[in-house]
């Protein structure tokens, strides 16, 4: 995934930039640290990488302390259409980088000394949506698209199969994950995923409203009820996701994913192998 520089040759065209300069995650403290905005930045509709990935990580890590309440947000097309298909390419070190990336993010939100909400409109989608899954709150458009469409891949998604159960129970996470659906804000919501879905023209006044309320709590209280809110997530990712992760190495070499890649990449109307 591209964007245009600001600098270019003589005929005008945008000079290249390394991955790393394409990452934006920005990052917003309010003025008296209570409070940290945390936004996703990547036109057209923040597809992450693993630098994106790792970005995020350490953007979550700085906000809190001293933050207790961190807003995650990403473009009002989408809050991420997910983790880039590219880098689903069925080799060890590839495999191995992005499990790194997620692990990080989602540790990243688990183990935060802050409420975490997340503020979502648009696609919503594969790690964008485990993501959700190790948030605390999340305020979602109805319309939103959410969702973990890996399974068409040939592959799935090892964050979501240890978090999503603790949000909405086994028999829900099971067809979420082995369907591969795109479901709406209001289903997401309906489902336990999200904690409210509203229309898109109240996103932001709701995400505000539901912000202020926690930052008008205890403080310590707050800290400790977050905690054992917790429990059930802190548990997945401690025995849950080892397993998961290492299910999904053995995609490593996977012809069936191999040409899912390839097939996802191609125009539309062109021939796949098999």
């Amino acid at each position: 995934m591209t964007s245009p520089g600001r600098s270019g040759d003589s005929a005008g065209r945008p000079a290249p930039r390394p991955a790393s300069a394409l990452v934006s995650v920005r990052l917003e403290p309010s003025r008296d640290g209570a409070r940290a905005d945390l936004s996703i930045e990547l036109p057209p509709v923040n597809v992450l990488g693993v630098a994106a990935l790792a970005e995020l990580e350490r953007a979550i890590r700085a906000a809190s302390p001293p933050a207790r309440l961190i807003v995650l947000r990403g473009l009002p097309r989408a809050f991420s259409a997910g983790v880039s298909v590219a880098e689903h390419v069925p080799e060890t070190a590839a495999i191995e980088s992005m499990l790194a990336a997620m692990r990080g993010v989602l540790s990243a939100l688990v183990e935060a000394p802050a409420v975490t909400l997340a503020s979502v409109s648009g696609a919503c989608l594969g790690g964008a949506a485990e993501i959700l899954c190790a948030c605390d709150l999340a305020v979602v458009a109805d319309d939103a698209r959410i969702g973990f469409p890996e399974i068409r891949l040939a592959c799935f998604p090892p964050g979501a199969a240890a978090l999503l159960p603790a949000k909405i129970g086994e028999a829900r996470a099971a067809e979420w994950i082995l369907a591969g659906e795109t479901r709406s804000g209001r289903e997401a919501a309906a489902a336990g995923l999200a904690s409210r879905a509203v229309p898109p023209s109240r996103l932001a006044e709701e995400t505000e409203r539901l912000a202020e309320r926690i930052l008008s709590a205890s403080p310590e209280a707050l800290s400790l009820a977050r905690e054992l809110l917790r429990r059930g997530r802190r548990e997945a990712m401690r025995d849950r996701l080892p397993e998961a992760e290492d299910a999904y190495r053995k995609l490593a070499g996977s012809e069936d994913l191999a040409r899912a890649v390839e097939a996802f990449g191609k125009p539309r109307g062109s021939p796949t192998n098999g």
